[in-house]
C-alpha cells in the first residue's frame, strides 16, 4: 500500500516538474540554488525584472509621456482617452508650468467640441479644464448652457461648480433669469445647475432651486437648499415630504417622493425642526409609521426633536389624526424606553379620544 501511494505521488508529481520546465525560456539553464551560473540570475530577480517590464508597458498603454511630448499632444490624448491619461497630462502641464496655454487651447476644444466631440470626449476635455488653476471663461459657460446639447449644458454648470467665481456667479444669475423669463425652467432644472448654486452661494438662485425639487425630486436639490438657507428648507422640505399620502407611506415602495430625498429632508429637520404649525408638520407621523425602515427611523427622530420643548404640541397634533395612525405610532415606539417617548405618550394617552388609544399606551407603559 506504501509503495502504491508513493508511486501515485510520483506520477502526480512529474507534469508538474515538466510544466516548471517547459515555462522557461529556450536555452536557459536550470541552476541549483545557491549555485548560479556566471550569466543567470536568480529567480526573485528575474521576477523583479518582469515585473518593470509589465510597469513599464503599463504605463505606455495608459498614455505617461515623455520629455518630447508637447502640452498639445498630451491634451489631445487626453480628451480621446480620458481616465488616468487626463492626470497624466495635468501632471505635465503643472510640472511644465503651462497653464496658461493649455487654459486657451482647451477653451478652443471644448467649444468646437460642443458639435464634434460625443460626449465621452467632450467629458474628458471638461474634465482636464477643471485641473486648471485659471478662472473659468464666462464665455465657454455662456457657450456651453446656451447650446441644445443637454449634455453640454450640463457640462456647463458642472465646470461653474467647480471653478466658481464672481464672474461666474452673474453668468449664472444671467442664465436663470433667461429661463425664467422665456419660460424655459426645464433647462435648467437639472442636478448640475444645484450644485453650481451652491458652489457660488447663490442664495438669489433659492426659488429656482426649490422648484427644482418639487418637479424633479432630485437630491441635488435638497442638498442646495439645506446650505443655501437651512430655516427655509426645513418648510419647503414638509412641502415635498407630504407629496406621498398616508396610504403611498404605509406601502414598502413610495413613488410620489425621491426617497433618498427624503432621507435628505428628514434628517435636516432633525437638526432644523420646522415650526410644528406648518400645514404638513403631521406629516412627520405619517413617516415615522412607514413600512419603510429607513423612512419610519428617521420619521420618529424628527418628531423626537421636538419632545424637549413641545411634548404637548406634538401629542395634540397627534391626538387629531386618524386613530389607526396614532395606535401605529404607539405601537412603533413599544420598544422605545426613552423618558422622552415616554412622557409624549402619557400625554397622548390624557387628550385622545379613542379608547383604543388610550389601552394601547397603558400596555406599552405597563
Amino acid at each position: 500500500m506504501r509503495l502504491n501511494f508513493l508511486t501515485k505521488s510520483i506520477f502526480l508529481a512529474a507534469p508538474l516538474a515538466l510544466a516548471s520546465c517547459v515555462s522557461l525560456q529556450s536555452g536557459e539553464a536550470i541552476n541549483s540554488p545557491g549555485n548560479y551560473g556566471a550569466d543567470s540570475q536568480p529567480l526573485g530577480s528575474r521576477e523583479d525584472d518582469a515585473f518593470q517590464d509589465a510597469a513599464s508597458r503599463d504605463s505606455m498603454k495608459r498614455g505617461r509621456f515623455d520629455s518630447k511630448t508637447t502640452v498639445d499632444q498630451a491634451i489631445e490624448k487626453a480628451i480621446n482617452a480620458g481616465s488616468q491619461v487626463v492626470e497624466d497630462a495635468r501632471r505635465l502641464i503643472t510640472q511644465r508650468k503651462q497653464w496658461p496655454a493649455a487654459h486657451r487651447t482647451l477653451e478652443a476644444a471644448i467649444q468646437d467640441g460642443i458639435i464634434k466631440y460625443d460626449n465621452v470626449r467632450l467629458a474628458n476635455a471638461v474634465a482636464l479644464y477643471q485641473s486648471s488653476p485659471l478662472a473659468a471663461s464666462v464665455t465657454l459657460f455662456q457657450r456651453l448652457v446656451g447650446s441644445g446639447r443637454p449634455v453640454a449644458r450640463q457640462m456647463g454648470w458642472q465646470i461653474a461648480a467647480a471653478m466658481p467665481s464672481r464672474a461666474l456667479s452673474f453668468a449664472m444669475d444671467q442664465e436663470l433669469g433667461r429661463a425664467i423669463t422665456e419660460n424655459d425652467e426645464a433647462t435648467v432644472l437639472i442636478p448640475q445647475m444645484a450644485v453650481a448654486v451652491q458652489a457660488n452661494g447663490m442664495k438669489s438662485a433659492y426659488t429656482l432651486v426649490r422648484q427644482g425639487l418639487m418637479t424633479t425630486g432630485q437630491e441635488a436639490f435638497a442638498l442646495s437648499m439645506a446650505q443655501l438657507d437651512a430655516s427655509r428648507a426645513s418648510n419647503d422640505f414638509l412641502d415635498y415630504l407630504a407629496l406621498a399620502s398616508a396610504e403611498e407611506l404605509r406601502q414598502l415602495t413610495q413613488n410620489s417622493v425621491n426617497v433618498y430625498t427624503c432621507l435628505i429632508a428628514l434628517k435636516h429637520l432633525q437638526a432644523h425642526p420646522a415650526p410644528l404649525s406648518h400645514a404638513h408638520a403631521e406629516h412627520l407621523v405619517y413617516y415615522a409609521v412607514s413600512r419603510n425602515n429607513g423612512l419610519a427611523d428617521l420619521g420618529q427622530m424628527a418628531l423626537e426633536s421636538y419632545l424637549p420643548k413641545e411634548r404637548s404640541q406634538v401629542a395634540i397634533m397627534m391626538s387629531r389624526m386618524p386613530q389607526w395612525v396614532q395606535i401605529a405610532y404607539v405601537e412603533s415606539v413599544r420598544r422605545k424606553k426613552a423618558p422622552a417617548i415616554t412622557l409624549l405618550l402619557g400625554e397622548l394617552k390624557k387628550i385622545s379620544s379613542s379608547t383604543d388609544v388610550v389601552e394601547e399606551v397603558d400596555e406599552v407603559l405597563r
